[in-house]
């Protein structure tokens, strides 16, 4: 079902949410204080709406109709205090989901206590997430669940190949469980314990970060 959402700061992630949003069929609303930034992307971002104007007027959010969207992200890159206002403007409009790019950790404390919804740190957690690609090469996606507990997604490495989940116990010898695993040419499955491993198989593997940080294919 199509939404309804805004996209406030048009740098290189307000681009990329609004280009993605409305390849996914919603209704996008594109705000920049910066005109000819605006012009610049009107070519490239022909389904969205783009508008040239200042957020961080209560007044401006509200004639655009803000208060009936079903959710807005904030990504203004290069004013804390731009970020801080708008994000509290839209919690007092009422819009039901927030989400707001920060800077640092601070500026993310500020935000979530004006009321984003959902505070996320693209630099931070990139660098984090290239950090365990070096760490443990295959792994290719990262999701945390909590303070303690994380999901990967990791190509099956060498040494396993061959190997069942039964052979390997990782649940046994790391506490980590195997959730699905994906075949070159099929989608998930869920894991039976006597099957061997294929090559390019990927494995969605739950457990206590800490484990997933230092896991060595080659110690199991």
């Amino acid at each position: 079902m199509s939404k309804q959402f805004a996209v406030i700061g048009m740098g290189r992630v307000g681009a990329s949410l609004v280009r993605t949003l409305d390849s996914l069929g919603h209704d996008v609303l594109g705000i920049d204080c910066d005109g000819d930034r605006i012009q610049d992307l009107s070519d490239e971002l022909p389904g969205a709406s783009l508008v040239a104007a200042d957020a961080t007027e209560d007044s401006v959010l509200r004639d655009l109709g803000l208060d009936r969207f079903d959710g807005a992200a904030v990504v203004i890159g290069e004013s804390i205090q731009s970020s801080v206002l708008v994000t509290l403007i839209l919690k007092d409009l009422g819009v039901p989901m927030i989400f707001s790019r920060a800077n640092n950790d601070l500026h993310a404390r500020v935000l979530e206590r004006v009321g984003a919804d959902h505070v996320i740190q693209p630099e931070k957690e990139f660098g984090e997430f290239l950090a365990r690609q070096m760490s443990l090469p295959g792994i290719q996606d990262y999701l945390e669940l909590g303070e303690d507990e994380a999901l990967i997604e990791i190509e099956a490495p060498q040494s396993w190949i061959g190997k069942s989940l039964a052979d390997l116990q990782l649940h046994r010898k790391k506490d980590l469980t195997v959730l699905a695993i994906k075949g070159r040419e099929k989608g998930g499955t869920l894991p039976q314990p006597e099957t061997p491993l294929q090559e390019g198989d990927i494995l969605v593997v739950g457990g206590p970060k800490k484990e997933l940080d230092k896991l060595d294919p080659a110690d199991v």
